[in-house]
């Protein structure tokens, strides 16, 4: 005879049958949000409610609104805190649950039934349902059954909340990987370009399309100050005291959570201009400019992701920059060095390139610059009928300008030897036209003679330069000092007074520039006068040229590895027998 289908058994069966269909519908799809609302439509149409919502847990106790059904869609996303949810299936109602904290939300939005999600004993989500439409207490086999379709939705939620978060991880991990290939994409265009106009717009391009903003601000250090190098804001650019303020900015940050270091605020004053995050540029830990960024054209918040990529998209533009920056000077350093390369080949042809043959004198002459040109000058010029001039100057500075001073004294001497006048007289016309064309911030100390080879007459003047030294054969040294003041400071009121003296066999006179006396070791002190009048001492017979070699290695030997301070000039002069003439 057949079972009667309301008995029992069959009852059980039907239960256990739709639990293993409600199974299988739950476990088939890894789509949260479907999974939730099968859940919620299942167990609503029971019939049990006409309302239901779903709450996952977000850890600490918080749990967030999934899906609603027949609740206000405004509660979704919403987080409430649920601290002590039971673990069993409860009716808001009760005594113990009405008094319990975490149902006052419930209590609020109506709800009548929870049904709590654990696994393992650990809560990860509440189902929550509204006034049920028969008001009959619920049976302990419906009870049952609740707790059944609990604990399968339990299981499937937590797989598919899973694979949601797992999803949620990779799309975020494409999207590095995407910003990542940008970057290095992009770093290839950075290191081809080395314009710094044409590096700022592929900035902005590469904001623009990457981020999408409307309103931005590029700033550039610039020695102490921030130049703005790009800029589309809302009003004219801040200040640059304000800008500079915000160098002390060490990463990206949005401007409502940028800390106000000191007495300024520039928080303001860059919202006005519709800007909202700040992001220095940094090289080795030194900001060397600055983006400042509107918001974005889909309005959508800046994350964490953003402000890193904005990061590294800032070193990499600014390290462009400074690349572009040390080349542009490399190429200037190196043009300027060639034009010093020219400048030198062109002063050493100012300079005697073979001393003349002069009868009864032994020449040797020596310059070293400092730098690539200087400022020292030396000459001997043939006057005729056995008359030279012999010439050495030292302008003051270095470099460029000394030489170019250097190159109008010599240009001046020449213009004015033929006059025949005076040596003294020659030497004011020089000073008055120095004076003219150094205005007074310049200034040079110049020795000058006339050797009268015939009769070995040596008259000099000396425009407040080092005097020479004359030495006779027997040791006898002095120096020549007359004359008058340095060349180019004032014009002539007094004139220059003329010394003489005369030549022996085996005499030595040496002229030099402060560059020899003032050469200084790695201590700092002075080569000294001293040192050189010693070496005067035991020259004896040698020529001029060995002397000259002597004193310029002694002075190489004194200074060791300090740099040359100063240009470096002698002239050696060395009185020999005439040779007769027996032809």
């Amino acid at each position: 005879m057949a079972r009667p289908r309301s008995s029992p058994a069959y009852d059980s069966f039907f239960e256990h049958t739709t639990l293993f269909e409600f199974s299988k519908v739950i476990n088939s799809s890894t789509d949260l949000h479907f999974v939730l609302g099968h859940v919620l439509l299942t167990i609503m149409g029971k019939p049990l409610s006409t309302r239901g919502m779903a709450l996952l847990g977000e850890g600490k106790a918080v749990f967030r609104v999934e899906t609603v059904k027949g609740f206000p869609a405004s509660l979704m996303g919403r987080e409430v805190t649920l601290r002590g949810l039971p673990r069993s299936v409860c009716t808001i109602q009760s005594n113990g649950t009405r008094r319990a904290a975490w149902s006052r939300f419930f209590r609020e939005q109506g709800v009548e039934l929870i049904l709590p999600l654990c696994v393992d004993n650990r809560p990860i989500g509440v189902l929550a349902f509204g006034p049920r439409l028969r008001k009959r207490k619920l049976q302990r086999k419906e009870l049952t059954y609740l707790h059944a379709l609990a604990n399968l939705s339990a299981t499937a939620i937590l797989k598919a909340h899973s694979i949601e978060e797992l999803r949620g991880v990779n799309r975020q991990l494409d999207h590095r990987v995407q910003e990542l290939n940008t970057l290095f994409e992009l770093s290839k265009e950075f290191s081809r370009l080395l314009d710094a106009d044409k590096l700022v717009r592929l900035l902005v391009f590469s904001l623009l399309g990457q981020i999408g903003v409307s309103r931005y601000l590029i700033c550039l250090r610039d020695g102490a100050d921030l130049r703005v190098m790009a800029s589309r804001i809302d009003g004219p650019a801040p200040q640059s005291e304000l800008l500079k303020h915000l160098l002390r900015q060490k990463s990206a940050v949005t401007l409502s959570e940028l800390p106000v270091m000191g007495k300024v605020d520039p928080r303001e004053t860059l919202t006005r201009l519709g800007l909202q995050v700040l992001v220095p540029m940094e090289i080795q830990g030194e900001t060397r400019g600055l983006i400042l960024l509107g918001e974005k054209l889909s309005k959508a918040s800046f994350t964490a992701g953003d402000l890193s990529f904005l990061s590294s998209l800032g070193n990499l533009a600014v390290i462009a920059l400074e690349n572009a920056r040390l080349f542009r000077e490399a190429i200037e350093k190196q043009k300027m060095e060639d034009d010093l390369l020219l400048a030198r080949e062109i002063q050493k042809g100012l300079l005697p390139s073979v001393l003349p043959e002069v009868p009864g004198v032994e020449l040797a002459a020596a310059n070293v610059s400092s730098r690539q040109v200087g400022g020292d000058y030396y000459d001997v010029i043939a006057l005729g009928g056995d008359r030279y001039v012999i010439a050495i100057g030292d302008v003051s500075g270095k470099g460029s300008p000394a030489s170019l001073l250097m190159a109008n004294l010599q240009a001046t001497i020449r213009a004015l030897v033929p006059l025949n006048l005076k040596l003294g007289e020659l030497t004011g016309r020089v000073n008055d036209l120095m004076c003219e064309n150094t205005g007074g911030d310049k200034f040079v100390t110049f020795f000058w003679g006339i050797l009268d080879a015939r009769t070995r007459s040596f008259v000099y003047v000396n425009a407040g330069h080092n005097p020479p030294y004359h030495q006779r054969a027997n040791g006898l040294l002095h120096r020549l000092d007359r004359g008058g003041m340095i060349l180019g400071v004032l014009k002539t009121s007094i004139p220059y007074e003329q010394g003489e003296i005369h030549f022996g066999d085996g005499d030595l006179l040496v002229l030099f520039t402060d560059g020899v006396s003032e050469a200084m070791n790695s201590a700092g002190v002075e080569y000294g006068e001293d040192r050189l009048e010693r070496i005067l001492a035991e020259a004896g017979a040698v020529p001029a040229q060995g002397v000259m070699l002597q004193i310029q290695e002694d002075v190489r030997r004194y200074a060791g590895s300090a740099a040359q301070s100063d240009d470096i000039t002698l002239m050696v002069v060395r009185s020999v027998p005439m040779r007769q003439d027996h032809s």
